[in-house]
Formats: structure tokens, sequence, C-alpha cells
């Protein structure tokens, strides 16, 4: 099983890399996201998914393990597979993702191209345990500290997530909290 790659950027486009490790040269299709931060002849670690059908073996490519994470879970959907699944990453990274989840917001799932309302339904529903557990692990950012201590204080987790997203952002989480709280009256 491969399930990284750490190497030279050797060739790049929007949504295929080519690292080459220690001579040997991998391709792997990654979200737009990923390739923006990238360039050739940076030194990059990708964690990576091997997809094997009768006819191809596909290499996926990310820039953090909870990002990989969620494209396997995304395959797990019913009617989702590789290409949706790194659209919808290309187009939100893991937290935004999961704010979309948390929040219900069927539209913004239907932005990312190839999703149309019932497949943003059946995203909707088979993820909503996996990607709150995955927001709550998830303590990088200001928004996500905010959320958890509101919820620590007793509201639900969809409705912190709700009146966070609402606040001016770059805020630091305690100011996230007290604006939220006057807003929660």
């Amino acid at each position: 099983m491969l399930v990284g790659l750490k190497g030279v950027v050797a060739h790049m486009s929007p949504t295929f890399i080519e690292v080459e490790v220690q001579g040997v040269v991998y391709g792997a299709h990654v979200g737009v996201q990923t390739s923006q931060n990238l360039q050739v002849g940076a030194q990059v670690h990708l964690h990576t998914s091997l997809i094997v059908k009768e006819d191809s073996h596909t290499l996926f490519g990310f820039l953090k393990r909870s990002e990989k994470e969620l494209f396997e879970r995304l395959l797990k959907v019913n009617g989702v597979g590789p290409k949706a699944a790194l659209a919808i990453l290309s187009v939100y990274d893991a937290p935004a993702f999961s704010a979309c989840i948390q929040n219900k917001d069927l539209k913004a799932l239907q932005k990312v191209p190839g999703v149309g309302a019932k497949m943003a339904g059946k995203i909707m529903l088979d993820l909503a345990g996996f990607v709150v557990s995955e927001a709550e692990t998830s303590k990088s950012s200001e928004m996500q500290q905010a959320i958890l201590g509101l919820q620590s204080l007793g509201f639900k987790s969809a409705e912190a997530a709700k009146i966070c997203n609402s606040l001016p952002k770059g805020l630091d989480a305690a100011s996230l909290i007290k604006l939220a709280l006057q807003k929660l009256k």
C-alpha cells in the first residue's frame, strides 16, 4: 500500500503533479488548493490514496492527513467517485467543508462542479457524524476554538458554528466567543 510520498515536485498542473522520489517519478492527482501551495523544485510530503481499478491504478495526493481522510470518507458515499471527491476538496478545505456539513448548507455543496441537489443530500446525510468528530479534533483555527468554547458552555455544535461564521473574520477565539455570546442572548 502506498500511503505517502516525500520528494521534489518535478512537474505540475492545476490538478496533477509529478513528484520525484529518489529517481522515481510518481504522478498524483491533487486538488486545486493543494497545487496552489506547491512549486516546481520544492520539497513536498504528500499523503496519498491509491485507487485500484480493473483498468488503472490512480494516485491521489494531499498536503494534510485530514484532507486524505475526508477524501477517503467521501468515496464511501454512494455515487461519489474520486473525481467528485477531489472536486469538493478543490473548492473547500476540510474545516470549511466541515462547516458546510454542520450548518446543513446544501447550496454551498452544490457550488462544487458535478454535485447536484441529490448528491449534496447524500453527502450531508452520510458525513454528518464523521465531519463533526473531525471538526472537534481540529483546534488549529481561532474559529474552531471559539466553536468548541461555545459548545463547552452548552450550545449545540450547529448553532455555535452558524453564529461564529456570521462574525467578522480575523478575530481571536476569546473575541469570537464574546461576540457570539452577545448575539446568542
